[in-house]
């Protein structure tokens, strides 16, 4: 069961730190996503259907709060995102720790792709620009989370 009143608070507040904080944080034209991080853990937490549907509601916000010219591409990131994290629920006991490590990295890597594709849609921008893109929202992002994780552990401890 999802305590949502917790679970709304946290998005609350992570959203207002998105929108008034990450742009004094922002390196090389990227802010850090503050929403991911939150969903990765409500995602691994409480399953799929819950991920998918906070990271598409929260994508959605992001994109009404930006520019309208790409609606929808956070939506869609964070969506697969939820998805894919979703799967953690249940098997973490089962996982060991590196297993989580390498599942959670692997799918920041997927969110920087996606997302960082479709914002350079009909823009013309070299490729080099791309993957810098794409490598410094995946390092942005692994800092935050791994630094979270020692503070608010995702996994429970093993019986």
């Amino acid at each position: 069961m999802i305590p949502i009143i917790k679970t709304l608070a946290a998005f609350i507040v992570t959203f207002l730190v998105q929108l008034y904080l990450a742009d004094f944080m922002t390196v090389g034209g990227i802010r850090p996503d503050f929403v991911l991080v939150l969903l990765v853990y409500i995602s691994a937490r409480y399953g799929r259907m819950t991920g998918i549907l906070v990271g598409f509601g929260s994508g959605m916000l992001q994109d009404f709060a930006g520019s309208f010219s790409t609606l929808g591409a956070s939506a869609l990131a964070k969506a697969i995102v939820g998805y894919v994290l979703g799967t953690l629920n249940g098997t973490m006991t089962v996982w060991t720790p590196r297993i989580v490590n390498l599942y959670i990295y692997g799918t920041l890597m997927g969110h920087a792709v996606i997302y960082q594709t479709v914002m350079i849609q009909g823009l013309q921008v070299p490729p080099g620009r791309l993957l810098a893109n794409i490598v410094l929202e995946f390092l942005l992002s692994s800092i935050i989370i791994t630094a979270m994780r020692y503070l608010i552990p995702i996994m429970p401890k093993r019986a």
